[in-house]
């Protein structure tokens, strides 16, 4: 019997996520789990990333990108969610100032 799917971290991720980002990273989640494939979170709050990022108030994590596409992960993720292609996990974003 083959181990039921699970958010995995890669070693070194460290931090929290706000509320919304948890509900976030859950639908994601969920994305990964309907398709049996377990969700590697790559970061969360540690890291270096740009001034002003919301990796470093819990609005934002990425993870590695799995078979899907940006319409995939948007489908999920609704507005005001930003999903960000990186070439090897995608970062996904909770910010307000983007509402569309």
């Amino acid at each position: 019997m083959m181990p039921a799917p699970c958010i995995l971290y890669k070693q070194g991720v460290s931090g929290d996520l706000q509320t919304v980002a948890q509900k976030g990273l859950g639908k994601v989640a969920d994305l990964f789990f309907a398709n049996d494939l377990d969700l590697i979170v790559t970061s969360i709050r540690e890291g270096n990333h740009m001034p002003g990022s919301l990796h470093y108030i819990g609005l934002a994590f990425d993870f590695r990108k799995g078979p899907f596409r940006k319409a995939d992960i948007e489908a999920v993720l609704s507005p005001p969610w930003q999903v960000i292609e990186e070439a090897d996990h995608w970062h996904c974003e909770h910010d307000d100032a983007c509402q569309t």
